[in-house]
């Protein structure tokens, strides 16, 4: 464990065996603006001691265990202006977390996240790194990497808590705050390579073993709430000189970029087809902005929203 120095934001980090936290360590100490949080699953790294704060040792899942870390240091909320909760295989920049804790914080986000470069095992394209922007605004942010206002996680625990998979969390994250609209983005200026194949690891495994079924968290989230978008949209953006992007130039230039990217990534099909699609939605979704989202009374959480993607 280093010696601690105060700092304005907290990585809270689940790592195994294979993490790859010590690759983000190469920052150096003196010029971090964040402290870095460890917690395990492996019973066997009980004395690792590569983070900033005594090790958390919880053999439950990424999420479950964040509830239970938080609902034991509730005070860390007050003391930390954002909190990031990075899976372990992720490759940073060095100085890579330090500009995405402060690119959130200049430009007022509640949640946001590192878009993905294309070298990535990406889930979906909308993710991936748009080199002409600092930061695109997003109606969705992914578990893999949220960065989160400690302010508005206390918002987001609760839901956590009833539904610990993680799965559909991200359908709804950037959409609980009253007025969700240039408040989650997608952080271009700090991008990071995720080196894991999807849907594998140790996590699907602890699913299987604690009995918890992911599958049914994300269809009960995606039945919770009125008027969950059924698509996953950016309406606006910053470009890398600082200027800001409306709704269709954004969609326009993120979209040709992920048509020319298609034949340099894994999914490439997918690439061409949201490429068009975010074409298409300058004049489909010309008016779209992000709305609260509402959780329906108990009676009416019957709609059938399994067409999300």
């Amino acid at each position: 464990m280093t010696q601690l120095i105060r700092r304005n934001n907290l990585v809270f980090a689940r790592v195994g065996r294979l993490s790859l936290h010590r690759t983000w360590l190469v920052e150096p100490t003196a010029e971090r603006n964040w402290a870095l949080q460890l917690s395990t699953y492996d019973q066997k790294l009980a004395d690792l001691d590569d983070g900033d704060m005594r090790l958390s040792v919880d053999l439950g899942t990424k999420w479950d265990s964040i509830c239970r870390y938080f609902q034991e240091n509730p005070e860390l909320l007050d003391e930390y202006e954002y909190v990031m909760f990075p899976d372990d295989d992720l490759l940073f920049d060095e100085g890579g977390i330090s500009l995405l804790f402060a690119t959130a914080r200049a430009n007022d986000l509640d949640i946001a996240q590192p878009s993905l470069l294309p070298s990535s095992f990406i889930s979906y394209p909308i993710t991936m790194h748009c080199p002409a922007f600092m930061l695109r605004y997003t109606n969705y942010i992914e578990a893999m990497c949220p960065v989160v206002r400690s302010s508005y996680l206390k918002t987001l625990l609760p839901s956590i808590e009833r539904w610990p998979t993680g799965w559909g969390q991200d359908d709804i994250w950037a959409m609980l705050m009253p007025n969700p609209i240039y408040r989650a983005a997608f952080i271009d200026a700090a991008p990071i390579i995720h080196t894991r194949m999807l849907y594998t690891g140790e996590l699907y495994r602890t699913f299987e073993r604690l009995g918890m079924d992911p599958e049914s968290d994300l269809h009960e989230v995606r039945n919770s709430f009125d008027k969950l978008p059924n698509a996953k949209l950016i309406y606006g953006g910053i470009t890398k000189k600082n200027r800001k992007s409306g709704r269709m130039a954004t969609n326009l230039r993120n979209g040709l970029h992920l048509i020319r990217m298609a034949g340099g990534v894994r999914q490439g099909a997918d690439a061409i087809r949201v490429g068009c699609g975010m074409i298409a939605r300058m004049v489909t979704r010309c008016r779209y902005r992000p709305a609260q989202l509402k959780i329906l009374p108990a009676g009416q959480q019957n709609i059938n929203l399994m067409g999300v993607r």
